[in-house]
Formats: C-alpha cells, sequence, structure tokens
C-alpha cells in the first residue's frame, strides 16, 4: 500500500510517520496493543514527545478516527471498535516493528505517569524570593480521595531543584515511602 506523505514532521529527527493514514493506523495499533486505559491526552503525549508523530496530525487522526466509529471514547478513555480491531489487524505491517513498539512502549510508559499523578498529590509552591516548598501527599487507591499513606513538605533553594524532586517522586513514588519507612523504623527487611 502507497501512502501519501501528507502529515507534518514531528521534528527534524528521522523516524516519525509522515503519513495521516499511518497515524490513524498507529494510534488504532496502540489501543489494540496497551492494557492500560488510554485517553487522547496519554496518546498524543506517546507519540509526540517520543516523535513519532505530530501533535496536530495525531489529535485530527483521533477526531478522524472517532468520526468514522474506529475508535470510541466513554468517561475519556479510548476504546476500538471492531472496525478499529480491523485496522490494527490488517494494516499493523505497514509500520515498521521499530515504531510499532516504540509507540506501545511510550504510551503504556505515559499512562502510568498518568495514573500516578492521579494517586498522589505533588505541587510547588513559591514560599519568598528564595525558597519553595514541594509537597507529596501519596495515597493508597487510584484517586487522591482514598487514604494517605505519606505527606512532606520539603524546602528547596530553587524551582529548578523543586520541578527535579516532583518528577523523581512521580516516576517512582514507591522508593520515597519504601526510605521513609526504612530511615523510620531502620527495619532490614527493607534494606537493600
Amino acid at each position: 500500500m502507497d501512502f501519501k506523505l501528507d502529515a507534518y514532521p514531528v521534528d527534524d529527527t528521522v523516524g516519525g510517520i509522515r503519513s495521516t493514514e499511518k497515524i490513524k493506523i498507529i494510534i488504532c495499533y496502540i489501543i489494540a496493543n496497551t492494557d492500560a486505559s488510554l485517553t487522547r491526552d496519554s496518546i498524543q503525549s506517546a507519540l509526540y514527545d517520543n516523535a513519532i508523530a505530530h501533535y496536530f496530525e495525531i489529535s485530527q487522526a483521533i477526531d478522524d478516527l472517532l468520526r468514522v466509529g474506529a475508535i470510541t471514547e466513554e468517561n475519556g478513555i479510548l476504546s476500538l471498535s471492531d472496525k478499529g480491531i480491523q485496522i490494527a489487524n490488517d494494516l499493523k505491517d505497514e509500520i515498521s516493528v521499530y515504531i510499532r513498539n516504540k509507540a506501545v512502549r511510550a504510551a503504556a510508559l505515559t499512562a502510568i505517569y498518568e495514573k500516578r499523578c492521579k494517586e498522589n498529590n505533588v505541587s510547588v509552591t513559591k514560599v519568598d524570593s528564595k525558597k519553595y516548598r514541594l509537597d507529596i501527599s501519596m495515597h493508597s487507591g487510584l484517586d487522591k480521595n482514598s487514604d494517605e499513606l505519606i505527606r512532606l513538605s520539603v524546602f528547596v533553594a530553587d524551582d529548578t531543584q523543586a520541578q527535579a524532586m516532583k518528577q523523581s517522586f512521580i516516576n517512582n513514588p514507591v522508593k520515597l515511602y519504601e526510605k521513609v519507612i526504612e530511615a523510620l523504623t531502620d527495619d532490614p527487611t527493607f534494606k537493600e
């Protein structure tokens, strides 16, 4: 099958998808091959942040797939219809294995990141001209109304440091919890 190069490139990197039809295929493929619940935002972030497709092209492709009934959206979660499953299965070979694997991995990681953001409160507040406060609240369930496991405030010198710490926490919230428990109990079962 011959696809037109009618999509904007992501940037100057080589390897992004340049066909609107291929972008639709990769979206269907991602939904079909990712166990996580994916939203429009998670698919857009996964494909754009990993230089697979241009942000606006992804958005248009999702709209087109919704309009023709290849995907459906319920409570913000995208799902495949029979038509979308057929697209993912029949046309997957039109996308390189490398791009398919990269896209599915990126979507799964984006979904995990979004889940961690929903489970935990993390904010940065400018206290005064010389310090910022990072506030962390870790929860036991899938929403911020579940039991709070830990609450921590840390003062830092600047916004860059606070944002880096915020990102580090979101990337692995369990690590902070384990380290705090280890420090408070000095329990050898928590030591590596």
